[in-house]
């Protein structure tokens, strides 16, 4: 396993900013890209759930949602047209078309208790995935005749779950939870089952798998980003990477980890060589949530204030 550091001479870069978003009275709890990265997507403890519009001449809001529980997660669909949103109380996952500027409520995934922390839609976008406060992770498949309970319900973690995510294959889920573990589970129409435990010492807050589903990238509180073999029936730590303490990770292709956390940078880091990238400076105070594009190349930031803000972190692709 080998453990880098930023060298010395190395210096922050001033990352731009693109837009800025207000409209939440609240702390932001969570936000997703599209999958074009044209939308982004916010919740908030005002108990609204917003819709922005990010690659219009002029950024602003697209559209609003409001429930008496609120929300805490969110997570868009394959095809950017639906949004997840999960219940900051209720133990619920509202699934909505936000094609328009009026989102329509499709249905509700039920079955859980408390907030729902994390949700994801797989790859193919007919399975979606929740957990939150009581430790469980639900899986529902939304078909036309469904009635909103889970199928599947497993349990392994002993405090709440803060991330979700699907392999690129849908057969495989990562969770990231505050007992200090990530888990990999593996989704059966038959059964589904806990395949492996990757112990952290410290409260793990985010998961992504690389493109190819071969390796899981997790982030915990110790300002650690971890970089581990998915294959394996054991998994290993291969690399790890200071992070700040991220709140957001992503491995937009096989070289490059792009990570940020509460403070204000956003470090980019060879999976390869493991040697820092480039380190971007972000404007403001401490973020609550962060999210990036699929390609890493925009990170958006939530405010205690209600405030959001979107910058550029990665040099312009070839």
């Amino acid at each position: 396993m080998f453990t880098p550091t930023l060298p010395a001479a190395t210096g922050p870069v001033a990352a731009k900013l693109l837009a800025t978003f207000r409209g939440h009275t609240g702390a932001v709890c969570a936000l997703a890209f599209s999958p074009d990265r044209c939308l982004l997507a916010s919740a908030a403890a005002d108990g609204s759930a917003r819709v922005w519009d990010v690659a219009s001449s002029k950024p602003g809001e697209r559209a609003c949602v409001r429930k008496p529980d609120g929300f805490r997660a969110v997570a868009f669909g394959p095809t950017g047209r639906t949004v997840a949103l999960g219940s900051a109380s209720a133990g619920t996952v509202w699934l909505y078309d936000v094609t328009d500027k009026e989102p329509k409520e499709l249905m509700a995934l039920r079955g859980g208790k408390g907030y729902v922390s994390a949700v994801a839609f797989a790859p193919d976008g007919k399975t979606v995935a929740g957990a939150g406060e009581d430790f469980t992770l639900r899986v529902w498949e939304p078909v036309p005749v469904f009635r909103g309970e889970p199928r599947a319900l497993l349990l392994g973690h002993t405090r709440p779950v803060s991330a979700v995510a699907f392999a690129p294959d849908g057969l495989t889920v990562a969770t990231a939870a505050l007992d200090s573990t990530a888990r990999l589970w593996t989704m059966s129409r038959i059964r589904s089952s806990q395949r492996a435990v990757l112990p952290h010492p410290a409260e793990v807050t985010g998961a992504a798998f690389t493109p190819d589903g071969k390796q899981l990238v997790t982030a915990a509180r110790d300002g650690t980003a971890r970089l581990w073999d998915a294959t394996a029936i054991k998994p290993a730590v291969k690399l790890e990477v200071p992070t700040q303490g991220a709140l957001a990770l992503l491995a937009p292709d096989a070289e490059t980890l792009v990570g940020t956390g509460a403070g204000p940078r956003a470090l980019n880091w060879s999976l390869r060589t493991g040697k820092p990238v480039r380190e971007w400076e972000l404007a403001g105070g401490a973020a609550t949530c962060a999210a990036l594009t699929a390609d890493g190349r925009y990170c958006a930031r939530g405010t205690a204030d209600g405030t959001i803000e979107v910058f550029r972190v990665a040099e312009k692709r070839a």
